[in-house]
């Protein structure tokens, strides 16, 4: 089992082996541009191989798989393994180099402008499944809202992400964001554990942690298809200024009155002097059916 805190699990690291060695040797280092800061502690992607694993679950996409540090572990996991990659050369060396797994898929391609029905039908897999990956910090939540506008849902996700960006997205009371009210519709988040930065080549200057979210099969509050989208619009409206207390971000935002929003928050039983941070998702959802029972066409999107 993952340990629940871990800031650099050995001399993997620190030491440069022959990893990161056999990279340079083809002329390759991480890009820049791409955001690349390559795993190369050994422990940790068996720590996170193994938080991923889930009973009854063969397949797994690996997002951002790197030259295959993670992914190595993973073929030991599952039966079917999908590597997505962008850097179609880091594609090319991790499928040339682990071409002895007849379990693995390594596809080059924008993870972003794939379909996750489409990924899996490359490798001849279906639901269910899991997702796991080591994010590129800047795009870690257009990845998650991604994965959770797909038509199929993973039944667990495991994220090694920037440390702060694994605080907003499990939020917790009177620390909620808008990018954890949009996971916790549809999931359950959690840290696992801390990653210092000294397990990456090169080192980010920043810290990261490991991160799961357990899918639920069911939104976790009955908001209907076609409400979903309305209701995510009153959770960007709330969060929009969050320094804000409610009464006086929402009018602006949803374009009702003041008087007529501290109404509204009196139906549904919040202070209006709270911050969108102090509200669970329960508390949205109520609020949003106080705001469709009493302005319908302000929480109609078309």
């Amino acid at each position: 089992m993952p340990r629940s805190n871990i800031k650099s699990s050995n001399k993997f690291a620190s030491k440069k082996n022959n990893f990161p060695n056999y990279l340079r040797t083809l002329n390759l280092s991480p890009q820049k541009t791409l955001g690349q800061h390559f795993l190369v502690d050994q422990m940790i992607m068996f720590d996170i191989a193994a938080a991923v694993v889930e009973e009854g679950i063969d397949t797994v996409i690996e997002i951002g798989a790197g030259p295959g540090g993670l992914t190595q572990e993973l073929v030991k996991n599952f039966s079917s393994v999908i590597a997505v990659e962008l850097d179609e050369e880091l594609a090319s060396i991790t499928r040339d180099r682990l071409n002895t797994y007849n379990n693995l898929t390594v596809i080059a391609a924008d993870i972003l402008q794939i379909d996750l029905l489409e990924i899996l039908s490359e490798a001849n897999a279906r639901p269910p499944f899991v997702i796991v990956g080591n994010l590129p910090y800047y795009i870690t939540q257009p990845i998650l809202r991604k994965i959770q506008e797909s038509s199929v849902l993973p039944s667990k996700i495991v994220f090694l992400v920037q440390r702060e960006v694994a605080r907003r997205i499990v939020g917790g009371k009177s620390k909620e964001s808008l990018l954890s009210m949009c996971t916790k519709f549809f999931g359950s988040p959690l840290k696992l554990f801390d990653v210092d930065s000294s397990s990456f080549w090169p080192e980010p200057k920043v810290q990261s942690s490991v991160i799961r979210i357990d899918n639920f099969s069911e939104p976790a509050v009955p908001i209907l298809s076609k409400d979903q989208e309305p209701f995510f619009h009153l959770l960007r409206a709330g969060f929009s200024s969050p320094r804000k207390q409610l009464h006086n971000v929402l009018p602006g935002a949803l374009g009702i009155a003041d008087k007529e929003i501290k109404i509204v928050l009196s139906k549904a039983e919040i202070a209006p002097e709270l911050r969108a941070q102090h509200l669970s998702l329960e508390d949205w959802y109520v609020l949003f059916r106080c705001l469709q029972s009493s302005y319908p066409s302000v929480m109609r999107i078309r």
